[in-house]
């Protein structure tokens, strides 16, 4: 079988085990909700009819308990086949190995695709997690960005023309993001990291952009410092921001 033929394989072995879990896992904590919330059990506690003080608290406890159950695994599914559809929204516009590693990164972490922070052009793909926001550039192999000298091209339908170098690019965008995030509603500062993905191992990172491959995405990310701010309903906040934002195709 063909290398490239093996690698689409794995892609959609990947994502299909993927939305298995993640609809595993949403249908789990609805099923969980909705039993706590709409059996016999429920109207017992509700109606302090659970066999006397001690076992109306531990029947109690055992409702919440069934509820943030519920409520946890729905939101982690949900989470996890939204970063499934965004890696097809990915793969559906340039299959890469790119795709691969996102679709495999931890269930903590959230992909969006084509992010428009308050106007402006599209940002490629934000990563959400533990760390704050990543904002990835990915400079490909379809030739449509090339180096001349110390200057950068891009090439369009009116032939080759200078842009800026990808990785100032790639600042200036986390710098949009941070501005937008750290600017609105949100109650906590965020942390907003820039990448740029490539295999030319000529480019250097500068101080404020990292430049790794693709198959160091996870290990980048999983090396990212955790930011103590950070918890989980703020994840899910900041995630359920930045999925509002993106383009639509």
């Amino acid at each position: 079988m063909p290398a490239t033929a093996r690698h689409q394989s794995a892609d959609s072995a990947a994502l299909i085990g993927g939305a298995i879990v993640g609809g595993g896992l949403a249908m789990t904590g609805l099923c969980f909700a909705l039993l706590a919330i709409s059996t016999p059990f429920a109207s017992r506690v509700a109606t302090g009819q659970a066999g006397g003080s001690t076992g109306l608290m531990i029947a109690v406890a055992a409702w919440v308990l069934a509820v943030i159950a519920g409520a946890g695994l729905l939101f982690a599914g949900t989470q996890r086949l939204a970063r499934i559809v965004a890696a097809v929204r990915l793969m559906a516009r340039r299959p890469s190995p790119m795709v691969r590693a996102m679709a495999s990164l931890p269930s903590d972490v959230d992909v969006a695709v084509n992010v428009v922070p308050q106007g402006g052009r599209p940002i490629p793909v934000v990563v959400v997690g533990p760390f704050g926001v990543a904002v990835v550039h990915d400079l490909g192999t379809d030739g449509a960005l090339r180096r001349v000298g110390a200057y950068w091209e891009t090439r369009t339908a009116d032939g080759w023309l200078p842009t800026e170098h990808p990785l100032d690019r790639a600042a200036r965008d986390a710098d949009r993001v941070r501005h937008w995030l750290n600017h609105g509603d949100l109650d906590f500062v965020i942390r907003v990291y820039a990448v740029v993905i490539t295999d030319d191992l000529s480019i250097a990172r500068s101080p404020v952009c990292a430049v790794i491959t693709e198959a160091q995405i996870p290990d980048w990310i999983a090396a990212l410092p955790r930011q103590r701010s950070m918890n989980h309903g703020r994840r899910g906040r900041l995630a359920t921001l930045i999925h509002g934002a993106t383009a639509r195709p």
